[in-house]
């Protein structure tokens, strides 16, 4: 009786109104599942507690007359005979008046309850009873109950089951009587969201999150039938664990599609051949489609749906009518077999193109059909998949383009396989996108552009699947195979410049030099992203022209992707990297996050995983550790299975951050103890010498981690983007030095700063200047270091800053100048909390004790780290208000607004008043962090009103 408390109360006063001999009558309406059969038990039940004799009748189709059944239920009286008496033919008539004799025995001593389930198929004769009963009922102590679903009422011939053909009486006009004579009617509604609840509390034995309530709520609409139905199927499945509310709407019941059905056969034979029919419609059926696929005429169709609205199966929308609840149409789904689900939706993709109808429907079904084999599917199919690869839905692309293999002719093959191999390599796994595209055709000619394109995702399939070299191999093959190649034919030179990619990534020889094609001239965007890369390439490699590698970056970045070309994803991801080389971090950072964006919102998985893994890269070399944290686990997490070159990267990334963070722990399982990292691609090898040898060099293990960044030298191919890449001599350099060996020591600084100054980048420079000031002797530390700092005043590079004012700080403390020592360890100890190096900033921190600074309590920046009068300061001048205006308002000096606003701009690492506003306005986009506002008010005179401040950019 859950949410039923409105229902029960009817009861009561229907049984209270018979006990006083005042009868009355009750008419509960609903749909199929409603709950009307299980309250007129509960009705009976009731009754008989309370003293009544209870008649329980259920009418039927084809069943015997209300009259009959009454009688044999009915207990007679005093030797009174349920039958007929002696010579007493045995009719309907007269089984009508002997019932109206045995009530009348039976009513004066015990009052009674006359239950009609499913009361549209009573007949007439019964009907007419039950009019006649209800006629008198207020003198007797009789309770009427009864069931109706609205829109069953049967339409007969006139002569079946007693109907009258003189008055051409079906039955329904004698039914309409009888209902509008009940005294009471009530509607059955749907179950609550907090019965609902209940259910799943009590399925599951504790309590549920509110999501999953509203999603069951949400696909059963409240129907009792469908909910008891859901719990079953959960049950059925094993389930211990709440669903995700994705599989609470994915559940069906073949016993529900049944019962449906067979309610309404005998009305309406291949009635459930028409509920199959709006199951697989896209949005709604119409009488005209439900007419073609079933095989009906158009009128019956039309009546046959309108029933199943009445009763609450379907509901109306603008387009035609649907399932009223989301888990009958998956129930019906569910009981429908293959083949007749194929051939549902065959028939529906003819007559809805038949009929014109807008071309998404079509497709719908034409998705799920065999092969049509007509043009006009072809046509259908593969301009929903460019409309598909236009919007960057890549999952929806890949179904319509493996079903245009089966409708296309050999012409349309090669257009096919190029877009196709587009969405393999941006949303499988590196490996499987091989595999599959390997089966494609190779190109014939210079001029195959579609298979030139398929050939160029293979090989960039191939390298994230770590096999740079089988990459390049495969292409220069295949390019040698053409012969001698038209600079004219934009492919084959986008595939040239790939090629000068892969190779000057892994160091081999015969770099091909760019193909002389102008710019201008080339029309095709990812040609020119690729050009642009290896002219950035090839301007590093040789001779190491960063303003020509920057420019070029930026080139190639802008070049828009074409959704339905080759993806540049790869390739935009090298130039991002390029540029964080370069020394323009924050620059190569959004295009990181541009990147991944795009990615993932086009459900490219396997792009934007790349993307986050070279977010953490150019994040750890900015010193955005916690940034990078997060995208390199996000990497791991949302990026295809098996180990890749993302997955590989990111993973020696990640623990190369945690070593910054501290988190020893968790780097050791990264870099020494996962198994995975014996599968790792050769290109990610360097990277795990690398970061494993600096781990090492942390645990103690001198020598391990020597020959783990000595391996790694040669492990790295020839060429200074390689050796920027991973600085394993500044590393090796300082290992050496703290053994003792400073000759070897300060020749690896002296090459890694050679090698910095031929690129340039002032944060490669000062981490090189860093290096050979700390394995120096003597007096020659301090201009190193102090050349260092200045390099890296604005690089962007906070990590590396804050490391080499340690260093600097350390020096101005051998130097007695302790006060400029801690100046120096103040600004390191603020970036490296900044960065998130707790490491750092724990052994910053002990450096300020040693140097006599008073320790601070709580943050050194950050918001959180302002005293409430740095506080008020901070926020009066993001405001807009002059030095003289805040001092007027907190009744201090200019010099102490001054000497406040000083420690503002220290402590949120900005650079002057203008970027307050954006600084503080941090406060409010990050509910977790403290309060300002206890601070929002002015330090007046007691008896002065306090007055609220309100943020506003500065003017």
């Amino acid at each position: 009786m859950l949410s039923r408390d409105c229902e029960a109360s009817g009861l009561q006063r229907l049984l209270a109104s018979a006990a006083s001999s005042a009868g009355a009558s009750l008419l509960l309406e609903g749909g199929i599942g409603s709950g009307k059969s299980y309250l007129m038990r509960v009705a009976v039940r009731t009754a008989r507690a309370a003293g009544f004799d209870t008649i329980s009748l259920r009418a039927r189709p084809s069943g015997p007359a209300l009259t009959c059944d009454v009688l044999r239920q009915l207990k007679t009286a005093e030797g009174a005979s349920a039958g007929p008496p002696a010579g007493e033919p045995d009719t309907p008539d007269a089984a009508a008046g002997r019932l109206d004799q045995l009530i009348g025995a039976l009513t004066p001593r015990t009052p009674l309850l006359i239950a009609v389930d499913d009361l549209h198929w009573a007949d007439r004769r019964s009907l007419c009873w039950l009019e006649r009963l209800m006629a008198r009922l207020e003198g007797l102590p009789v309770a009427l109950l009864a069931t109706i679903a609205p829109g069953l009422a049967p339409r007969r011939a006139a002569t079946a089951r007693g109907d009258d053909p003189a008055r051409g009486d079906d039955g329904t006009t004698a039914l309409a009587r009888v209902v509008s004579d009940f005294h009471q009617r009530t509607v059955l509604s749907g179950l609550d969201l907090d019965a609902v609840g209940y259910l799943l509390n009590s399925f599951f034995g504790r309590p549920v999150a509110d999501a999953l309530v509203q999603a069951c709520h949400r696909a059963t609409g409240g129907n009792p039938l469908l909910v008891h139905a859901l719990l079953r199927e959960l049950r059925r499945a094993g389930t211990v664990t709440e669903p995700t509310c994705e599989q609470i709407g994915s559940l069906g019941s073949v016993e529900v599609a049944q019962t449906v059905a067979a309610r309404f056969e005998e009305r309406f034979p291949g009635v459930g051949r028409a509920l199959d029919s709006v199951a697989v419609s896209v949005r709604a059926g119409t009488a005209a489609l439900v007419a073609d696929l079933v095989g009906i005429s158009r009128t019956e169709a039309a009546d046959m749906l309108h029933t199943l609205v009445l009763c609450g199966v379907l509901q109306r929308t603008r387009e035609g009518v649907a399932f009223a609840q989301p888990m009958m149409r998956v129930s019906f789904l569910a009981a429908l077999p293959p083949s007749e689900h194929a051939r549902l939706h065959t028939a529906a993709a003819h007559a809805l193109h038949a009929s014109a109808a807008p071309a998404r429907e079509v497709v719908h079904h034409l998705r799920h059909a065999t092969r049509i084999g007509e043009r006009w599917a072809y046509r259908l199919l593969f301009d929903s998949a460019c409309a598909a690869l236009s919007r960057h839905d890549l999952g929806e692309a890949r179904t319509l383009l493996e079903r245009c293999f089966q409708e296309g002719e050999a012409g349309d093959q090669p257009e096919l396989l190029r877009r196709l191999s587009r969405v393999l390599l941006s949303a499988d796994a590196p490996a499987t996108a091989v595999s599959r595209l390997r089966a494609l055709p190779r190109p014939r000619n210079g001029g195959d552009t579609a298979a030139l394109a398929t050939l160029v995702n293979l090989v960039q399939a191939t390298a994230l699947d770590g096999d740079l070299n089988g990459a390049r191999h495969a292409l220069r093959t295949a390019l040698a195979d053409l012969g001698p190649l038209d600079p004219a034919q934009e492919p084959a030179a986008g595939a040239r410049a790939l090629l000068g990619v892969l190779t000057l990534i892994t160091g081999g020889n015969g770099t091909p030099l760019p193909v002389p094609v102008d710019p201008t001239a080339v029309r095709t965007p990812w040609v020119r992203c690729a050009q642009a890369t290896l002219s950035a390439l090839a301007a590093w490699a040789h001779g190491g022209r960063r303003e020509e590698v920057v420019r070029y970056a930026r080139t190639g970045l802008s070049e828009p992707d074409d959704p339905s070309d080759v993806p540049t994803t790869p390739l935009r991801l090298l130039l991002a990297q390029l540029l964080c080389d370069a020394g323009h971090h924050d620059e190569a950072l959004d295009a990181c996050r541009v990147l991944a964006a795009e990615a993932r919102e086009e459900g490219a998985h396997t792009m934007a995983a790349l993307a986050q893994t070279v977010l953490a890269a150019c994040g750890y070399k900015a010193g955005r550790l916690s940034e990078a944290a997060r995208a390199a686990r996000t990497a791991l997490a949302e990026g295809p299975p098996g180990i890749w070159v993302g997955s590989g990267m990111a993973r020696c990334r990640l623990g190369g951050i945690l070593l910054e963070t501290g988190d020893l722990d968790g780097a050791r399982r990264l870099l020494l103890d996962d198994l995975a990292l014996i599968e790792l691609p050769a290109t990610a090898l360097p990277d795990l010498l690398f970061h494993r040898g600096r781990l090492n060099g942390t645990l103690g293990r001198t020598q391990a981690a020597l020959a783990d960044l000595e391996e790694c030298g040669r492990k790295l191919p020839d060429g200074m983007y390689h050796q920027a890449r991973c600085p394993w001599r500044s590393a090796a350099a300082a290992l050496y030095a703290e053994a003792g060996d400073t000759a070897t020591a300060e020749r690896l600084a002296r090459e890694e700063l050679e090698l910095a100054r031929a690129w340039g980048a002032p944060h490669a420079v000062a981490a090189a200047l860093h290096t050979l000031a700390l394995v120096t002797r003597g007096g020659r530390r301090a201009p190193l270091l102090n050349e260092a700092a200045e390099l890296l005043q604005d690089s962007g590079a906070w990590l590396e800053q804050a490391r080499v004012l340690r260093s600097l700080g350390h020096e101005l403390r051998l130097l007695r100048k302790n006060r400029q020592a801690r100046e120096q360890l103040r600004a390191a100890l603020a970036l490296a909390e900044k960065c998130g190096a707790w490491a750092l900033v724990a052994a910053l921190r002990d450096d300020l004790a040693s140097a006599g600074a008073r320790p601070r309590r709580g943050a050194e920046t950050g918001l959180d780290a302002l005293t409430p009068a740095e506080h008020r300061t901070a926020l009066l001048a993001a405001e807009g208000l002059t030095n003289k205006e805040i001092a007027d308002r907190l009744y201090v000096t200019r010099r102490t607004v001054e000497l406040h606003l000083s420690r503002v701009y220290r402590k949120l690492s900005v650079s002057g008043r203008t970027d307050l506003p954006a600084a503080v306005a941090e406060q409010f986009a990050d509910p977790g962090r403290r309060s300002l506002r206890r601070v929002d008010t002015t330090m007046g005179p007691p008896d002065r009103p306090v007055c609220s401040m309100t943020l506003r950019p500065a003017s």
